[in-house]
This record gives C-alpha cells, structure tokens and sequence, in this order.
C-alpha cells in the first residue's frame, strides 16, 4: 500500500511539471494595450479620455482650441473612435465678455486602429516626460491636456517648450489629422 502512495505522489509530481510560456510583451508584440472599453462608453455612460489644446497666437489672451475625444459606443466592447475639432479666431475680435470669438473651421471622426490607440498611448507617454520638465512661460504658452472623464488621470502642460507641439503635431500626423503650424 506504501508503495502505491508514493507511486501516485511520484506520478503528480512529474505530470505538474510540464513547462507554459507566460505571456509577456514579446510574445505580444502585435497587441496594442489601451484603454478599457467600459472606461470610455462601452456601457452606456457618457465617458471618454479628452486631448485638449489651446495655442497662444493671440499672446496672452490665448488662441485657437482643437479637441480630441476618444471614446468607445455604447454596447461596443472592441471598437475606440476619436472625434476631432479644430477652431480659428481672430485675435482682433472679441464678444461682449472680452473672449475671443472661435469658429469651428474642421470636425472628423475616425475609428481608431491599432496604429491610432498605439500613437495616443504613446502621445499620453511624452505628455508625462513634459510635465516634468515644464516650466512657466509667463503669461503666453501653449496648454496641453490629457483628461479622462472622471478625472483620475489629468496631465497639464503649460509652457512655451518647441517640443510640445512637435510632439502634438507628430501625433495628428499618425491619426492623419491636421497640424498646427
């Protein structure tokens, strides 16, 4: 009986110890790691990740906003799509606020690829690096931001750093959007 004890314990031993391969990042190459579906939409509730800009071709009054809002469609647990907006002013003309008066001058949405969700991700990635090197303009400096809909992740960067348009601009280039010159 001693024996047959041991023979079925020597038995488990060895058919436990068959080598797996876990996965990581290079056996995953061709996957895109983003958001969760159910973060931005999926279930019905109004949420999205937003990239907001506003340049400072009016000094310190400000300039034109564009906008990006990413999103995913209620009940659709694989597709992302980006609405995108652009805006002009004229920085002679204001409202009887003092703002400046905007116009819409360009609106596209896109279903984003994995190409477009890899470019965002990797936008958020260079946001971060800036924010910590950002440094104050003063009172005229172009503002970047990064904001998801229930604000636990927030990046601002506010400065007058070259970088940081090449970087928004590298990233319209990827999501075959316009640039800002």
């Amino acid at each position: 009986m001693r024996n047959v004890i041991y023979l079925i314990l020597l038995i488990t031993v060895f058919s436990c110890s068959k080598k797996q391969e876990l996965p990581n990042d290079e056996n995953n190459i061709n996957s895109t790691v983003f958001f969760d579906p159910i973060l931005l939409g999926a279930t019905g509730v109004d949420a999205s990740l937003k990239i907001n800009s506003r340049f400072s071709e009016c000094g310190e009054w400000g300039g034109h906003n564009e906008k990006i809002k990413i999103y995913s469609k209620e009940r659709n647990y694989k597709d992302y799509f980006l609405d995108y907006e652009k805006t002009k002013i004229d920085c002679d003309k204001r409202d009887k606020n003092g703002e400046n008066i905007e116009t819409v001058i360009f609106q596209k949405t896109i279903k984003l690829d994995d190409s477009g969700k890899k470019s965002i991700t990797d936008y958020i990635k260079r946001m971060i690096t800036s924010k910590i090197e950002e440094r104050f303009p003063g009172n005229a400096g172009n503002s970047f931001t990064v904001i998801n809909c229930d604000s636990t992740l927030v990046i601002k960067v506010y400065d007058s750093n070259s970088r940081n348009l090449k970087s928004y601009n590298t990233l319209l280039e990827e999501l075959d959007l316009k640039n800002v010159k």
